[in-house]
């Protein structure tokens, strides 16, 4: 039933509670396999293509948001896209369409970008390579003046704000199930926790006021500092019944 139609509950506690949200790291691109990478925005590997094609998550998504890097668009695409019918009879010549609401949040982005895989896109670049995506809040160009270089301070902040859009979206009510398609070093600001294997998917709910006091505050996987993960902080839902992808 397409969001719009759903009962929307008055207590705002229990429907932020109730929404989960799926976080999916990207498959193999090429530079997990060749250290020093020289190129920016590097592609799924076939590997990482394969890797995509057999994720499943515990539920179908009312809504994807995605990293406006071609490896996490390209893992989105193989998750969840379909052929398009338009298009020519041989499926594996058609370009695919995800047939979910979707957005591109450049908040999403890889971290530690003094590296050039960790660069992107400008908006028309990337219009051009994923038609039917909706890039209106990239930057024209991947540059200091869009996307301040990294620090970790600049990256709880990001983490935070995404974590506040998201609350918000979850308060609406309009969905049960979002999906997150990001990155390794971005997650680990995002979420306390192990680090994330390529292609991994975990699910996360909002801590409850009481849960926050106590989970807020953990330790950041890659860098080993201590951190606040905000008012907002997620907790892993437990995993309960069966894969819908």
């Amino acid at each position: 039933m397409p969001p719009f139609h759903k009962q929307i509950p008055t207590d705002t506690h229990v429907v932020m509670n109730s929404t989960v949200i799926h976080i999916l790291r990207h498959g193999q691109s090429l530079h997990n396999i060749e250290w020093g990478y020289p190129h920016r925005d590097p592609p799924l590997t076939e590997l990482g293509e394969a890797q995509a094609r057999a994720v499943q998550l515990l539920a179908a998504p009312d809504l994807i948001i995605i990293s406006p890097m071609t490896r996490a668009i390209q893992t989105a695409l193989l998750v969840f896209g379909t052929a398009a019918e338009e298009t020519p009879a041989d499926a594996s010549s058609r370009p695919l369409q995800i047939p979910v609401p979707v957005q591109v949040w450049p908040d999403l982005r890889e971290t530690h970008d003094h590296a050039t895989c960790n660069k992107g896109l400008g908006r028309a670049a990337l219009a051009a390579r994923f038609p039917g995506f909706d890039f209106s809040l990239c930057g024209p160009e991947w540059d200091d003046a869009c996307y301040p270089a990294h620090s970790a301070a600049r990256a709880e902040a990001r983490a935070e704000r995404v974590r506040s859009r998201l609350c918000a979206l979850a308060r609406s009510g309009l969905y049960e199930n979002i999906v997150l398609v990001t990155h390794r070093g971005f997650v680990a600001f995002l979420v306390p926790g192990a680090r994330f294997g390529l292609c991994e998917s975990r699910r996360y709910r909002f801590a409850t006021e009481s849960e926050a006091e106590r989970e807020r505050f953990g330790v950041n996987v890659d860098s080993g500092e201590a951190q606040d993960f905000g008012p907002t902080v997620l907790v892993p839902c437990e995993d309960l019944g069966r894969p819908a992808l």
